[in-house]
């Protein structure tokens, strides 16, 4: 793997090569048109199975089923390391995080590779970034110009959950204060750049904080579209085996059982996780799906639809009370498995629906070569071709995993590292200083209820499975001992943060 600084890819983009050559296998149509633009939204914490297009018949959402309906849906987009700031870095670099160096929440990434918006601005796009940006070392709200990675145009808090009347910060530390949903706000911002920026090609990231908890901070009219009676659980709602081998593993830490006993509360009440927990999320999943609907809109009344490659995803998903936990970081479907839905009229077939696996590296090789665009040497895979809808197997299996201890307890978050694989079928996982955990039969056990760890039936898998995690560790750079990666993570703070703790 070669680090290229921005510059060095200036000044090779600029001696007419490339580290990988995209254009030169475009359909014809596209070779002839000129650059697209790149608007890629992401929600955060919205897990895929809350969608009408994976299947969801509870949650109005006609405009993102719209979208799948004019594009391709990806079923196996996997956020591999699931939780916000390590999916932003692996995102916006395509690099793994021992290379990009963000391993854990709240650390800030490399400032010295290339990222998509520098490579994109390098070949002459607008850039800007909208929303929430989680790459820092703390939680303040500003972002110093010097860190925004190659996004110009900024509007962004940069970690924040108060959805309504808040703020975002541009050039200055300054507040910018709105009344109102921060999705909508932040949406007519997008809107409005579209329109100033139809002139030429650019590429937008907007990210949104729903349906991320707190989950009532919604506007009441879209918790009024969802009758509650209508809302049904998950069938791994009652299964609990995995968080109380968990949470049994950890009875020895004393100062998380108030929590424990709290969150634990809260999950054994079906009627109360309807109504503070699934309401709210799925309102704020249908506000965001109106939100979808204002770009489609503004696209076209710029006259820029049919040359602009729009994605929808998120960046990992929500337990959400299967399997007895909420939240995240945890190797089941509910919170690897994304939304990704990829529209480009006249590239990328309607109505298409591809199982190629998707991890967050391969996003960014995947966009540039979509449009035609030179890629550094990255770790990401490009998935074009299953967009494209072309036959596409560019990897068996990818590396899923949660890097250091942290979060809350086990029914809130994961807190012992873990790393495993999710293939097309099978999900893998083991905890490392406990050995083998987790494996499901994806096809045949849709909801995970069948642990098949270390039956003798199913030795050969689990022996296959770990030698393929083990292989893909070290292809990125991991040394699966979280010690290690605790040293690495302290490496990298900058040094007026050591002192004060940083994030």
């Amino acid at each position: 793997m070669k680090d290229l600084t921005r510059r060095d890819f200036v000044k090779t983009a600029a001696a007419g090569t490339s580290v990988v050559a995209t254009a030169n296998r475009l359909p014809a149509a596209q070779n002839s048109r000129t650059p697209p633009n790149i608007v890629y939204i992401f929600a955060d914490q919205m897990r895929a199975q809350v969608l009408g297009c994976y299947g969801n018949r509870t949650v109005p959402t006609p405009n993102i089923d719209a979208m799948a309906a004019a594009g391709t849906v990806f079923d196996n987009a996997i956020s591999t390391w699931p939780v916000c700031s390590p999916y932003r870095a692996m995102l916006l670099t395509g690099r793994h995080p021992m290379a990009n160096g963000t391993v854990t929440n709240d650390t800030g990434m490399r400032d010295n590779l290339p990222t998509i918006a520098t490579v994109t601005k390098a070949q002459g796009y607008a850039t800007g970034y909208i929303g929430k940006w989680h790459l820092e070392w703390n939680r303040d709200p500003f972002v110093p110009k010097a860190r925004r990675q190659g996004f110009d145009y900024w509007a962004v808090n940069n970690c924040t959950h108060q959805y309504i009347d808040h703020f975002y910060c541009t050039d200055t530390p300054e507040k910018i204060r709105f009344k109102g949903y921060d999705a909508h706000v932040q949406t007519d911002l997008a809107a409005d750049y579209i329109r100033k920026n139809a002139s030429k090609p650019f590429c937008l990231f907007m990210s949104w904080g729903p349906p991320h908890d707190p989950y009532n901070k919604v506007p009441a009219s879209y918790k009024e579209r969802i009758p509650i009676e209508t809302i049904g659980l998950r069938p791994n709602v009652t299964e609990r085996d995995v968080v109380d081998h968990l949470i049994g593993l950890d009875n020895a830490d004393p100062k998380l059982e108030a929590r424990r006993k709290q969150r634990r509360s809260l999950l054994e009440n079906d009627t109360l996780l309807k109504k503070q927990c699934i309401h709210g999320y799925y309102a704020h999943t249908t506000a965001l799906d109106d939100c979808i609907g204002t770009i489609r809109t503004a696209l076209r009344d710029a006259g820029v639809a049919d040359n602009t490659i729009l994605v929808f995803s998120s960046d990992h998903g929500d337990m959400l009370g299967s399997h007895r936990m909420a939240i995240k970081q945890m190797p089941h479907e509910e919170s690897i498995n994304v939304p990704f839905v990829v529209e480009y009229p006249g590239v990328v077939p309607g109505g298409r629906r591809t199982n190629a696996l998707l991890a967050p590296v391969d996003v960014m090789p995947t966009l540039l070569a979509l449009a035609g665009l030179t890629c550094p040497d990255i770790d990401g895979k490009d998935a074009s071709d299953a967009a494209r809808g072309l036959a596409s197997d560019q990897q068996d299996a990818v590396l899923i995993m949660k890097m250091l201890p942290g979060g809350g307890p086990y029914v809130a978050n994961a807190v012992t590292p873990w790393r495993g694989v999710r293939t097309k079928r099978y999900t893998y996982a083991n905890l490392l200083d406990h050995g083998p955990w987790l494996l499901y039969d994806n096809q045949e056990d849709p909801y995970q209820l069948n642990n098949l760890i270390n039956k003798p039936e199913h030795a050969r898998l689990q022996a296959k499975l770990e030698a393929r995690m083990r292989e893909l560790m070290k292809e990125a750079g991991d040394p699966g001992n979280a010690d290690e990666i605790a040293a690495f993570r302290e490496s990298q703070r900058p040094e007026h943060l050591k002192n004060a703790g940083g994030g």
